[in-house]
């Protein structure tokens, strides 16, 4: 842990974690050990807390940042200043804290907690990105009251949902190993000039993290995404589409080899034939932008090919799995059961336009048999997690 100012909320960590069952070690920087006690933390633990790497009292442990290093399973630095994330990705090690991380090959958790000014900086952003490139995985910072008195993004993520994150990653089943995964993702945009489309307010979120749930339980997943600000899930074979056409020819190219599709992706309905400002007629070859005007200009639209009504079709062999989305603004279990039956699917997961751009999803999924599950609010990594166990299981 570093010196912030939620070290308080780590004093929960600990022994939560504890009574999980866990041997936890914990590493203060200075600047910590200002704001929780070590003895805090050795009570909670029932450890030694390392706050320097020549602490006499653990003279037991020779070579100590090696001995720590090795014996850990996953590191979690919660919280995480922008100094210490700096230090990291500089490859620093210059305390007890850094020394360890640089030595240990154990996954590693980052839970930020910042004034929002610091994790906006483009340096702190640049840092954090080199680091997941890496494998380090992030959670939080989340929006909030923050210390410095004022209410934006900064917050370290509450202790319970860093306990999920370090469960779920210690915990993991290989139920996937040696499956072809293929996940679509985003919203499609359709060209009405070379610079105007139209599209859909999908942030791909849920797609990438049905993908990247997909990975850490063994499956080889190529990814099919249509434009997002997202970062790419690692070890993850990404296709990059804009349309509906090109995401249906990436998905026939890729689609032999799955033995799952999931279909998270948000796919245009309707894409642009031309566009008529009278009496001049423009089509999707224009290569200029279409200049604006008094007149009124119409777009003349044609619907897209069904991508799940295609795959029904060409299911190449028994035991391929097809999973679908539903959003609906009404009658949502309904419309669900009746796009599974038309398109053929083995399951659809059926949910509401709130979850557009958000980080949690309130959803439904619906079985082949008419079976529906309703689950309340949750984050949508956790439920990536749900709707992969329920096609393990199915």
């Amino acid at each position: 842990m570093t010196g912030g100012i939620a070290a308080y909320k780590t004093c929960e960590i600990v022994s939560r974690l504890v009574k999980l069952g866990a041997d936890v070690w914990v590493v203060m920087t200075r600047e910590a050990a200002e704001l929780v006690t070590p003895l805090t933390f050795r009570t909670l633990s029932g450890n030694p807390v390392i706050t320097n790497l020549f602490d006499p009292g653990l003279s037991s442990l020779p070579v100590l940042h090696i001995a720590i290093a090795d014996k850990a399973d996953l590191i979690l630095i919660a919280p995480c200043t922008a100094n210490m994330i700096g230090k990291i990705t500089g490859g620093i090690a210059d305390d007890a804290l850094t020394t360890i991380v640089m030595a240990s090959k154990a996954p590693k958790i980052i839970a930020p907690a910042m004034n929002p000014n610091m994790w906006e900086n483009q340096i702190v952003k640049e840092n954090v990105e080199k680091l997941k490139k890496l494998n380090f995985k992030f959670i939080g910072p989340c929006e909030g009251m923050l210390a410095c008195g004022v209410e934006d993004i900064g917050r370290m993520a509450e202790p319970e949902e860093i306990i999920e994150k370090i469960v779920g990653l210690l915990g993991v089943k290989q139920d996937l190993k040696g499956k072809q995964v293929l996940v679509t993702a985003g919203g499609t945009t359709e060209a009405i000039d070379p610079v105007r489309y139209i599209s859909n307010r999908s942030s791909g979120k849920m797609g990438y993290a049905i993908a990247e749930a997909a990975r850490e339980r063994g499956a080889e997943v190529t990814l099919i995404t249509a434009p997002t600000n997202l970062s790419v899930p690692l070890d993850v074979k990404v296709v990059r589409v804009e349309s509906a056409a090109e995401m249906l020819d990436a998905v026939l190219q890729n689609y032999s080899k799955a033995d799952v599709v999931i279909m998270a992706a948000a796919v245009g309905d309707y894409t642009v034939n031309t566009a008529t400002s009278s009496p001049t007629t423009y089509d999707l070859r224009l290569t200029t932008k279409i200049k604006k005007s008094n007149k009124k200009l119409m777009l003349k639209l044609s619907p897209t090919e069904d991508i799940l009504r295609t795959l029904a079709r060409r299911k190449d062999r028994k035991g391929k799995i097809h999973v679908g989305f539903a959003l609906e603004t009404e009658n949502l279990i309904k419309n669900a059961k009746q796009k599974l039956k038309e398109k053929e699917l083995d399951m659809i997961v059926a949910n509401g336009p709130e979850t557009f751009g958000s980080d949690n999803i309130q959803f439904s999924i619906v079985k082949r048999s008419g079976e529906a599950v309703k689950y309340n609010k949750i984050t949508k990594e956790k439920a990536a997690q749900i709707i992969i166990s329920k096609i393990v299981g199915r």
